[in-house]
C-alpha cells in the first residue's frame, strides 16, 4: 500500500485533510440518559466483582507472607552467624585454657615439684637409711641398748 500522500484520488475530487480524532474519549449518553464512556475492547471493567477482590486479596496476602518468610529466614541466618561466631570464640578460649592446664599438670607431676611441695607445705624430708624398712625383706636387728647410741 502506498503512503497516504501518494494515493490516487478520483478526478475532480478536492483533497481533504484528515485529522486525528479523540472521539472515543467523548462522553456519550446511554438509553437511560446516563452518560457513559465506551471502554476499548480487551480492557478490564472498572468495577471489581467480589471474586476479583477475593483473588486480589489472596495474591496480596501470599506476597506479603512470602516477604515476611524471607525476612524471617534472613534474620535467622544472621542470628545463627552471630551464635556461631560466639561459639568459635569460646572454643578458642577453651583450647588455650586446655593447653595451659596440660602444661600445669605436667609441671605438677615432675619429681622436683613433688619434692618441693612435700618439703614446704607438708614439712616432709628425705628419711635416713636407718629409718627405711624394706617390705618383705630381712629386717635389721634392733640395737640392744634400746635405741640409745
Amino acid at each position: 500500500m502506498r503512503p497516504f500522500a501518494n494515493r490516487r484520488r478520483p478526478s475532480g475530487a478536492v483533497p481533504t485533510r484528515r485529522r486525528f480524532s479523540l472521539s472515543f474519549l467523548k462522553r456519550r449518553t446511554g438509553a437511560n440518559g446516563a452518560s457513559r464512556v465506551p471502554r476499548p475492547q480487551g480492557t478490564l471493567p472498572t468495577t471489581m466483582g467480589p471474586a476479583y477482590l477475593a483473588l486480589l486479596l489472596v495474591v496480596v496476602a501470599l506476597v506479603a507472607g512470602a516477604f515476611v518468610f524471607h525476612l524471617y529466614v534472613r534474620f535467622e541466618g544472621i542470628h545463627l552467624g552471630y551464635e556461631t561466631s560466639r561459639a568459635r570464640a569460646v572454643r578458642a578460649r577453651m583450647l588455650v585454657e586446655r593447653r595451659e592446664l596440660r602444661l600445669e599438670l605436667a609441671s605438677m607431676k615432675s619429681p622436683d615439684r613433688v619434692e618441693i611441695e612435700a618439703r614446704e607445705k607438708l614439712g616432709m624430708e628425705v628419711p635416713d637409711h636407718a629409718r627405711i624398712i624394706p617390705i618383705g625383706g630381712r629386717q635389721a636387728p634392733a640395737p640392744a641398748s634400746g635405741g640409745a647410741l
